[in-house]
């Protein structure tokens, strides 16, 4: 029972901090102050560095991509001189629509020695160790945040669930500042409203429920919790829970006070 209590204040805890970065980012007026707002937070979790970014390549960037970063500034440089073919990183992201270690990507996909060069690499210069979260939008250019540490010892293991929702938050501050939020403003405008079923279920999924332990608040088989998500996520036209939370906190639809109920 204890062990369960502490789950719950430190999942509360991790809310709270991550409504306070969602508050700031919501009035963010440029990307500047994204960016600033993210550096901080980034530090507040313990790692070192971070990047959000569009998967496009350096010297192809569209008007509307996305490449934010306080990378180390060598090895910015370094992968600029076009040395690396392709990020293994932002090749695994491409892979799932969930957080990961960096250490997991060998498990992900297959890394030939260019890859594993690229890895050395990033970690001489200050990303021995990263968490990756994937942020792909359908219709849309795919994206990734990621935060990462000068260390493989000092990885912040118990605010990887902060990152996941801070990650998401910052990507979609990110699109409104660069104006892809205002290009998919047609959809959402579409979009029909939640039924109160589908509300219902998205507020216990932003409260760190399964289906399972919906079903039983609600009165209902998992099977039908999760159809009610299924749907919310297609009037949403998002991909991942994770997004879904994100969106349909940005649209008011649901409040961190009723999450922190």
């Amino acid at each position: 029972m204890a062990e369960a209590e502490d789950i719950s204040v430190n999942y509360r805890a991790t809310l709270r901090s991550v409504q306070a970065f969602a508050d700031t980012v919501q009035s963010a007026a440029t990307l500047a102050e994204l960016e600033h707002a993210v550096a901080s937070a980034t530090r507040n979790l313990g790692f070192d560095h971070f990047a959000i970014v569009h998967h496009v390549d350096f010297g192809k960037l569209a008007p509307h991509a996305i490449r934010m970063s306080n990378y180390p500034e060598l090895f910015i440089a370094r992968i600029r001189e076009g040395q690396f073919a392709r990020d293994p990183v932002l090749r695994a992201s491409e892979r799932t629509n969930v957080g990961f270690l960096w250490s997991d990507i060998p498990n992900m996909i297959a890394l030939n020695d260019r890859d594993r060069s690229y890895m050395r690499l990033a970690s001489e210069l200050g990303l021995a160790e990263g968490f990756t979260v994937p942020y792909h939008i359908p219709g849309e250019t795919l994206g990734s945040c990621h935060f990462a540490v000068a260390d493989v010892g000092r990885l912040p293991t118990h605010n990887l669930a902060a990152a996941q929702s801070i990650g998401a938050f910052g990507f979609e501050a990110a699109r409104r500042l660069v104006g892809m939020r205002e290009d998919h403003a047609n959809l959402l405008a579409k979009r029909v409203p939640l039924t109160q079923r589908q509300r219902d279920c998205v507020v216990e999924v932003a409260r760190g429920k399964s289906d399972t332990v919906i079903a039983q608040l609600l009165g209902l088989r998992p099977r039908t919790v999760n159809e009610y998500i299924e749907g919310a996520k297609r009037r949403y036209l998002v991909a991942t829970r994770q997004q879904l939370i994100v969106r349909a906190l940005f649209q008011s639809d649901i409040c961190f006070a009723e999450v922190l109920a």
